[in-house]
């Protein structure tokens, strides 16, 4: 009988220390790898510097990457494709680009990446020469922007009363701002 107790104890042990070894390796395995999550961090800081890097680009640095094919990171690609695809479609509706909208979409768009803009369902209004005309931003996802812009891939509407128009994008690192500005 003392045999059998410890043939009885052995597998007792045997399965306990299998038991704690196989728990213990999930419990090992559930935890976050700290590599992973380093790395995770880095590229989204990377993904981050890289839009805000991109758009502080002139946009002719960035019209020329569009018109040559030259694919820009997710975020500031999908910003800048919008951007492109939105000044195609007012200009289709006969509005006209003007240097001093564009400067004050600029500053809107910026305003609204650095923080400084209420939105109200994805919209809001810049702060830069407000008496010069009217505008709006729209604060997108990246799947919004890409939304927004297959919307735009269709035949514009001719303005009645057409006038010099700017658009700009920016982007946080999250999400894009596109700022449409037109002259009184």
């Amino acid at each position: 009988m003392v045999v059998a107790m410890s043939i009885s104890r052995r597998l007792t042990a045997i399965a306990l220390a299998g038991a704690l070894t196989l728990g213990g390796t999930t419990a090992a395995n559930a935890q976050e790898n700290p590599a992973e999550k380093l790395s995770s961090q880095a590229q989204s800081q990377i993904d981050s510097a890289a839009a805000k890097f991109i758009s502080s680009l002139p946009q002719e640095v960035k019209d020329t990457a569009h018109k040559l094919g030259i694919k820009l990171p997710l975020l500031a690609g999908a910003a800048e494709t919008l951007r492109y695809e939105t000044v195609a479609h007012l200009e289709e509706a006969g509005h006209t680009k003007s240097n001093s909208a564009q400067s004050t979409a600029q500053k809107w768009a910026n305003e609204a990446a650095a923080g400084k803009v209420s939105f109200e369902d994805g919209v809001g209004h810049g702060t830069a020469n407000k008496d010069k005309g009217t505008g709006a931003i729209f604060k997108l996802t990246e799947k919004e922007a890409r939304d927004r812009t297959n919307w735009l891939d269709r035949k514009g509407n001719p303005h009645n009363e057409p006038t010099g128009f700017g658009v700009a994008t920016a982007t946080d690192g999250k999400y894009v701002y596109i700022a449409e500005f037109f002259l009184n």
